[in-house]
Order: C-alpha cells, then sequence, then structure tokens
C-alpha cells in the first residue's frame, strides 16, 4: 500500500535530509525510513509549468499507477518517504517512457543505500 504525505513537517524532513535524483522530465526526492513499518509514502508535485489542471491530475494518476505497478512487480523499493516533481516536456512521455524514468530514479537510489 501507498501512502501519502501529508504534513509541512514531513515536507521539510525531506527538503532537508533527502537523496535527489533527476532522471528525464522527473527529480526524485527520497528519505529512507528508520522504522520498517513505516512503509512507503510519496507525494507528487507537478506545476502549472506542465499544463492545465486536466494534464496535470493525468500526470499524477500515471504516475501513481507506474509506482504501483512496480510495487507489483515485486521491484525492491526501500521503504520511505518520496517526493517525485515533474518539469514541462513530461506531458509528451509515453507512459512507458515516464515509468521507465520512475524506475531508473528509484533503482539507484536503492542501490545507494546498500
Amino acid at each position: 500500500m501507498i501512502g501519502r504525505l501529508h504534513y509541512k513537517r514531513d515536507f521539510n524532513n525531506l527538503r532537508i535530509n533527502g537523496k535527489t535524483v533527476k532522471r528525464g522530465c522527473l527529480i526524485v526526492i527520497f528519505n529512507p525510513s528508520d522504522n520498517v513499518s513505516d512503509g512507503i509514502r510519496v507525494a507528487f508535485a507537478v506545476g502549472r509549468s506542465v499544463g492545465g489542471a486536466v494534464v496535470r491530475n493525468r500526470i499524477k494518476r500515471r504516475l501513481r499507477e507506474a509506482f504501483s505497478r512496480m510495487l507489483l512487480k515485486n521491484k525492491s523499493i526501500p521503504n520511505g518517504d518520496y517526493l517525485i516533481r515533474v518539469f514541462p516536456g513530461v506531458n509528451n512521455k509515453s507512459f512507458i517512457g515516464l515509468s521507465e524514468d520512475l524506475e531508473r530514479s528509484i533503482e539507484y537510489l536503492r542501490k545507494g543505500d546498500d
């Protein structure tokens, strides 16, 4: 199950302690969890420069689906908090391209944890 980030303190903690990876039109900021039972929490930041509300919401749905598919494929996704930022040009990417950028980002973060 994927949780969501809600509180300002969580976002501040990500900003201060998080590791950042940029792949394609995505930036993934990750802060590992100290407690194994905390699970995975995700927030998506899609600015107005990407497009109107319909476009931004579509991109968030696609990213949420890509993240869910990674979990279903038993990809080893580290527990912790994720902030996924999106930049203009992402609406021209296919779902597969977006998924690959996300997978490469998280794979890099996972290898950095070892």
